[in-house]
């Protein structure tokens, strides 16, 4: 009934593009095991869409593996995370043609480090969510362009050489050129999310599972500055103006601004949220939010208002569910209790329980209705007031 969005970007041209599954699809991805394949062909549930400013979607790409990131590059090609397939793609858009493919199965590991043997599990690929590749970014270096690609089931972040991987040999190990993290070394990254440049160079990475925030040296590989006071499983964290950090903090369901130095937090949006994936400072100062098991993709400016939004609540899906069910499990009883007062050898005292126990029946069914009606009409009040409070629906 709802999706699950990820990546969220606002592109030049006004439109979103949002990575997204299904509710149900991520609870299937938590339950498969090794030998699964990601997803059977045609697969349809895993998708990259575009939405203009109305909430309309005017293009998709689909039989993705989850996707978790989207990136636009200058040429208006998008490099997609195709996460449970275990690769980083670029696509040719509008077109959907795939141009280029990295892929960590097909890289001798051995040849980046030495101590990375034949046994070492980045050598060993199992067939379902080997890598769990989630986040891309790109940075010009001048004359060459690199990719930096966080490989969550690795504990690993690598930047590649993107300009030698389209013009020569792809998946080459040599064109691996910078690399943090190693398998299982948990004091350096566990389940890390969305890597990013700094301006001064290094790398900042929200070390999930860890529940910090760590600036990495790019030169040295040293942890030179943590943020870590009472993160739960944060996702991302982007460098702003006059040394202030975006941090998605999934677990305790908010996004807020901090000061790197005092690390005091300057603004905090915690409304609407459930486990948000990520946010970003648009260039109209407000902040576009992936809601993730929310179910939505929200704008909001710095007052807290939603000034737009996509998607549907997870909390009305799950009401409606709920009352479906009710109503269905009452309609289904109701039935073959009257289907059994055709049988002509029931007693008379029998046959007056059944009907009975079918009137009673008709209570919740007719409750379920009422629950229904009750429940939208609380809720178009509670928006017509919580729009003239707030400025934004609270659900």
């Amino acid at each position: 009934m709802i999706t699950v969005p990820h990546d969220a970007d606002r592109k030049e041209n006004g439109n979103t593009l949002i990575c997204t599954t299904t509710f149900g699809e991520m609870f299937v991805h938590i339950g498969r095991t090794d030998d699964q394949k990601p997803l059977e062909e045609g697969d349809e549930l895993h998708k990259l869409l575009e939405v203009d400013v109305s909430g309309n979607v005017i293009w998709e790409i689909d039989e993705l593996g989850i996707p978790h990131e989207v990136l636009e590059l200058p040429n208006g090609h998008l490099l997609i995370a195709d996460t449970s397939k275990d690769r980083i793609i670029e696509i040719n858009y509008p077109n959907k043609d795939i141009v280029w493919s990295w892929e960590p199965k097909l890289i001798n590991w051995t040849q980046v480090n030495p101590d990375w043997d034949s046994n070492h599990y980045y050598n060993n690929p199992i067939t379902y969510d080997f890598t769990h590749m989630n986040d891309v970014e790109i940075k010009n270096y001048g004359n060459w362009d690199a990719c930096l690609i966080s490989i969550r089931n690795f504990d690993l972040v690598v930047e590649v050489n993107y300009t030698a991987e389209i013009i020569g040999n792809s998946n080459s190990p040599d064109n691996i050129v910078w690399w943090y993290g190693d398998y299982g070394d948990f004091s350096l990254l566990n389940k890390q999310h969305n890597p990013d440049y700094l301006a001064n160079g290094n790398i900042i990475v929200a070390d999930s599972q860890n529940n910090r925030i760590i600036e990495v040296s790019k030169s040295t590989k040293e942890i030179v500055w943590t943020y870590d006071e009472g993160l739960k499983w944060p996702r991302d964290a982007d460098e702003l103006e006059d040394n202030r950090l975006l941090i998605t903090d999934c677990f305790n369901n908010q996004i807020i601004e901090i000061d790197r130095d005092s690390k005091e937090i300057l603004w905090k949006y915690s409304k609407n949220m459930i486990i948000p994936y990520e946010a970003d400072l648009l260039e109209n100062g407000n902040v576009l939010i992936s809601g993730d098991y929310g179910g939505k993709v929200l704008e909001v400016d710095r007052d807290g208002k939603i000034v737009w939004q996509y998607g549907k609540s997870a909390v009305r899906a799950g009401f409606h569910l709920n009352a479906t069910l009710l109503f269905l499990i009452c309609l289904n009883s109701i039935f073959f209790r009257i289907i059994s007062l055709l049988d002509e050898e029931l007693t008379r005292k029998k046959r007056g329980m059944r009907i009975t126990s079918v009137s009673l029946l008709g209570i919740p069914l007719l409750l379920s209705f009422l629950i229904m009606a009750v429940y939208h009409l609380f809720m178009q009040v509670l928006i017509k007031i919580s729009y003239s409070v707030i400025g934004h629906e609270i659900f």
